[in-house]
């Protein structure tokens, strides 16, 4: 019999009534793990299969902490994006405070698993469709064609690669089936939201070719008034549109290929985000010794706000302006497709090949003073990038006592050509790109039954991966879509890493499997690019400092736990964790003068010293009687530095002007302040120290096939600093879901809240400059009087309560 391979490999030595995977027993309702969902009890045996080291697993028999979403789940709790499926996963958290811009840098998307977030670059958690590396922003994309989400946590890089340094998040997919089979769904909510949904599928050539068309319209007006009344419509409207297909060929029964294509488009307004404004600050003010043509300070001081940070009573975004210039907010186009072929013998040997190729065509947007005003000051980028992978990997028959799977990756991504246009030079400037990745890498794993209750595993990959740089140029005014200059500048830095995973699993009995794990992961570095408007002087002063190139993070991320089910009715998962981090990248804010004489400011990528990450979690889940199902999870984080000196720290206490390092690194004998800016034992920024989660659902039957059922899931993070100072930061958030409908097998009807409790903690707090407050001080490098601004913080609100209804139908 062959069984659909769920995003991994078809395995055919597993059997239908249980059989063997991964030479172990499947035995019934007890595979349950982080995660876990009512509906997982109704599974084949009450088994759960995951793919998340690259072969199909019963989820008890692998030795990883993994947060299982199903599609039941997604239904029922009515999830719509990454952010909801975190409120579903203790430990992972995911914060879209800059609306659904931004690709796979940290100021767009900031998955953090155990504590590992990020503040800019690279997310330190990659996402995956069907295991294929996404390097895009995909918090739009449509969750109704997912079979399941699996939250894997902990260092991933030996067996998935790239930026899995703490994790990996794979979506994966439905297939086509072999029955004629479908379903239509529309949801209406206040804010002007609406969703249409749906997809058919079904056998072109019965048990041989099967196909799925989907598609989706989703829509929302937004929820926070324009502080600019001349502006018209809602900040964070948003607009998706999406279609995709599937074929699936299966000539027999050890060879498939499965080929999938999708295109989706956004076109959202200005997302919920503002400046506090530097005149809250309250502590740390900078003083004045002159105040002509405007303050002057003898220290490096801008001033600071401590404390917790609220939403603002105001937002604004000149949306109108950008759209009179023929652009959005946000415009972006994907294009994501794949091929995936599994082959395998008889005896139970596979092999498999995927390869992907993708592209985004990005416009952004950006209103720079996010201010009522008649001259709005604003900046449209294309961001236009191309990815294309290949994996081969083959898999030894997974029911011997000895197994093993061996494979090859490469990934290359390119930037391409772009435009920038602004209010002031309104041409679009276009300007040619030669950033780019390129990455190769073989991997392994080896896993051996020592015994009837024993297994141990080591895993390995070694990766060769090469980050390009270059400096773009801008075409001149006025040279409205020419040929784009070329880019100067080109460089290149490699990474070579070797990165492995042990483990060991331990059996002593069939409701109880015991784990430990250790495992490197790494992210490589990058180069920092330098503004395009910067003066000469600048340009060659951030590079004697090192600011063109920061360096690669590493992390050893040890785990033990214990995953099983008592009672015959509750599953549990319990995991203690550690991780020792080194090299982390960080944000450092500095201060420049543009060419035409005007200051600004940018954000650079710095390594950190050191950190410490220690914590455990808890999960439990289960059914007491056959109509409640309950669940609690919870996620305790002890992240803080061990070593190091931020210069931006030193700024905020500074009272000599003087720096405490030289640019060599060495101790400065002439600072008078004692090191402020060390910020060991600091907390690491965005990160969470508590995080719970709470479910209900209840079902009752009504009469015949009729079900009513009623479900509440309660969301909780605990405070997250916004930097590393840990001055300010925003406060705990509670976030409640519920829903309460009928169903029957062929349709359903719900009416649900989001935020129920109208929580209103701000997703992010951002530490920048005050633009419009500018502040004289004493270059501390030069000695040399320095333009530059008051500090200021900018915060985003989260989405306001809303109720709606949603109905389903199934053929």
């Amino acid at each position: 019999m062959r069984v659909p391979d769920n995003g991994g490999l078809t395995n055919g030595s597993r059997q239908a009534d249980g059989g063997f995977i991964a030479g172990r027993n499947i035995f019934p309702a007890i595979a349950q793990s982080n995660g876990e969902t009512p509906e997982a009890e109704s599974a084949e045996d009450g088994v759960i299969i995951v793919t998340a080291r690259k072969r199909e697993e019963n989820l008890q028999d692998v030795p990883l902490t993994i947060a299982v979403t199903s599609a039941e789940t997604i239904e029922k709790a009515k999830l719509v994006n990454v952010s909801d499926l975190a409120a579903q996963t203790p430990g992972f958290s995911y914060r879209q405070g800059f609306g659904r811009t931004g690709g796979g840098g940290g100021s767009g998307v900031r998955p953090s698993i155990r504590g590992m977030s990020s503040v800019v670059g690279a997310p330190n958690a990659a996402f995956f469709v069907d295991g294929i590396f996404v390097s895009d922003n995909i918090a739009s994309y449509q969750l109704d064609n997912l079979e399941r989400v699996e939250v894997i946590k902990g260092p991933q890089s030996a067996l998935f690669g790239r930026q899995t340094f703490s994790g990996a998040i794979n979506y994966v997919t439905r297939k086509p089936s072999n029955d004629f089979t479908g379903k239509v769904k529309v949801t209406v909510a206040e804010h002007k939201s609406s969703e249409v949904s749906g997809y058919i599928s079904g056998p072109i050539i019965k048990d041989q070719i099967a196909f799925e068309l989907n598609a989706r319209r989703y829509e929302f007006g937004g929820d926070y008034k324009n502080g600019d009344l001349s502006q018209t419509g809602n900040l964070g409207a948003q607009r998706s549109y999406s279609v995709g297909g599937r074929l699936l060929f299966t000539p027999t029964e050890n060879f498939e290929v499965l080929a999938s294509v999708g295109y989706s488009q956004d076109r959202d307004n200005g997302y919920v985000y503002g400046f506090q404004g530097s005149a809250k600050n309250n502590c740390f003010a900078p003083p004045i010794v002159a105040t002509i043509p405007f303050p002057r300070t003898n220290t490096n001081r801008r001033g600071f706000y401590c404390g917790e940070v609220k939403i603002l009573p105001l937002y604004t975004y000149n949306d109108k302006e950008i759209e009179d210039a023929g652009f959005h907010a946000l415009d972006r186009k994907f294009l994501r497709t794949s091929v995936t072929v599994n082959a395998s013998t008889d005896s139970g040997f596979s092999l498999t090949s995927t390869t992907a190729y993708n592209r985004n065509n990005s416009i952004t947007g950006q209103d720079n003073t996010l201010l009522p005003t008649l001259n709005a000051a604003f900046a449209v980028d294309q961001s236009r990038t191309r990815d294309v992978s290949q994996e081969i990997r083959l898999m030894s028959p997974q029911d011997k006592a000895i197994r093993a799977l061996v494979g090859g990756y490469y990934y290359k991504d390119d930037s391409l050509q772009g435009f920038q246009f602004t209010n002031t030079a309104r041409t679009r400037r276009t300007f040619d790109s030669k950033d780019g990745v390129r990455s190769k890498s073989i991997f392994g794993m080896i896993e051996a039954d020592v015994g009837e209750k024993i297994t141990i595993g080591a895993e390995a990959r070694y990766q060769k991966e090469t980050i390009i740089g270059s400096t773009e140029v801008l075409a001149p005014v006025g040279s409205n879509n020419v040929i784009p200059p070329a880019a100067t500048g080109v460089r290149r830095a490699k990474f070579n890493a070797f990165l492995p995973r042990f483990s060991v699993r331990y059996e002593p009995s069939e409701t109880l499997t015991l784990h430990a794990t250790a495992a490197k992961g790494n992210k490589p570095g990058g180069f920092n690019a330098f503004p395009i408007d910067a003066s000469a002087a600048d340009i060659t002063s951030f590079t004697s400092q090192g600011f063109d190139i920061f360096g690669e993070e590493t992390a050893w991320s040890y785990e033990i736990g214990a995953k099983g089910r008592f009672a015959d009715a509750i599953n549990y998962s319990v995991a203690g964790f550690y991780t020792d981090w080194q090299n982390q990248q960080l944000s450092r804010g500095e201060s420049y003068t543009r060419v035409n004489g005007t200051p600004n400011s940018v954000v650079f990528i710095q390594n950190a010293g050191a950190s410490e990450i220690k914590g455990f979690e808890v999960d439990f889940s289960g059914k007491p009687t056959d109509w409640l199902f309950l669940r609690f999870g919870y996620t305790y984080v002890d992240a803080k530095f061990t070593e190091f000196y931020d210069d931006t720290t030193e700024e905020i206490y500074d009272t000599d002007g003087r720096p405490g390092f030289l640019t060599n690194d060495t101790r400065n004998p002439l600072d008078r302040d004692n090191l402020e800016g060390d910020v060991s034992g600091n907390r690491l920024p965005q990160t969470p120290t508590h995080q719970f989660i709470a479910t209900a659902q209840v079902t009752a039957p009504v009469s015949g096939a009729l079900e009513f059922f009623a479900r509440g899931d309660l969301a909780y993070e605990s405070k997250r600093y916004s930097q590393v100072d840990n001055l300010n930061w925003a406060g705990d958030s509670y976030n409640l879901n519920a829903s309460i409908g009928i169903e029957r097998p062929e349709w359903s009807l719900t009416v649900f809240a989001r935020n129920l409790l109208n929580d209103k903690t701000p997703l992010v707090v951002t530490r920048l400059l005050d633009f419009n407050r500018l502040l004289t001080r004493v270059n501390p490098l030069t000695g040399l009087n320095q333009t530059t601004f008051f500090r200021d913080f900018a915060v985003s609100a989260p989405r306001k309560r809303q109720f709606g209804v949603t109905f389903a139908y199934n053929f």
